[in-house]
């Protein structure tokens, strides 16, 4: 009996694999796809203002994806990926979109010229109140917007992907599948949600070209030695914790047997006086 061995698939959130789908100035196709779902636009002309980092090295601490583009008017869009949700992730993907506006700014340049700057945030992990969340500066009661040149944008990839492996393919729509297939590890379920729809099929192709490559596969193998470990060492403070805290709860015990014997004795002691 011959055995075949079946196709790795790495999925589109990890690092080397969205730079390498989405970053790709030669084919703008997926990168114009993702804008039309998360930002509901569909731009005549993307220009990406940092190509060089598919050829970065790979592991940089908490920092999965950094793309910035811009559009025909001059709107600057910069996305992220993010492990999870926490504050200290949104505090730094706000950073980053306040880098690339001091950037925007030349000498000289009028203030009211400002172009619009937005940020997507595409959070992995966590839950959010609304699949797709839009912040802007607004006034407090009124909710007047008091500038459009500046958006922050999270998008909840675990509600698409759940959406994917929960629901009909057949019955969500294009925008559902096409983020939920960001997140997506099934090959199965990854052929499932893209059949029939000609870009996302594309998207797949490429997703699995790109699961063979020894520089992503590497790398890959690589993220999830690392998360393993962090996992192992998290589990090991857990369990010294634990046993640190059942210690000190033994000794607390002991200590108030020891004062209520003491007290008990005395109380006694004074009744038989």
């Amino acid at each position: 009996m011959i055995y075949v061995k079946q196709k790795r698939i790495i999925p589109l959130k990890f690092d080397l694999m969205f730079k390498k789908v989405f970053a790709n100035e030669l084919d703008l196709m997926p990168l114009r796809e993702l804008l039309k779902c998360i930002l509901d636009i569909n731009p005549k002309e993307i220009k990406i203002l940092n190509p060089e980092i598919i050829g970065s090295s790979y592991y940089d601490k908490g920092t999965i994806v950094d793309l910035i583009v811009e559009l025909e008017d001059n709107t600057k869009i910069g996305i992220e990926m993010n492990t999870n949700v926490n504050s200290y992730l949104i505090e730094r993907n706000l950073n980053y979109m306040i880098k690339i506006m001091n950037k925007d700014m030349k000498r000289g340049n009028m203030y009211n010229r400002l172009n619009r700057h937005i940020q997507i945030n595409i959070d992995c992990e966590g839950y959010h109140k609304l699949p797709i969340m839009k912040y802007k500066i607004l006034e407090e009661e009124t909710k007047e917007a008091l500038t459009d040149k500046i958006e922050i944008i999270r998008v909840d990839l675990s509600y698409f992907v759940e959406k994917c492996y929960n629901e009909d393919a057949n019955k969500l729509d294009y925008k559902d599948k096409f983020i939920g297939m960001i997140g997506i590890t099934d090959k199965d379920l990854l052929e499932n949600i893209t059949k029939g729809e000609k870009n996302m099929e594309e998207i797949k192709r490429k997703v699995e070209d790109f699961s063979d490559d020894d520089e992503i596969l590497g790398a890959y193998d690589a993220e999830e030695h690392r998360k393993e470990e962090e996992y192992w060492v998290m589990v090991d403070k857990l369990e010294k914790a634990e046993a640190e805290g059942l210690a000190s709860g033994m000794e607390k015990g002991i200590e108030q047997g020891i004062e209520q014997g003491i007290e008990q004795g005395i109380e006694q002691g004074i009744e038989q006086i």
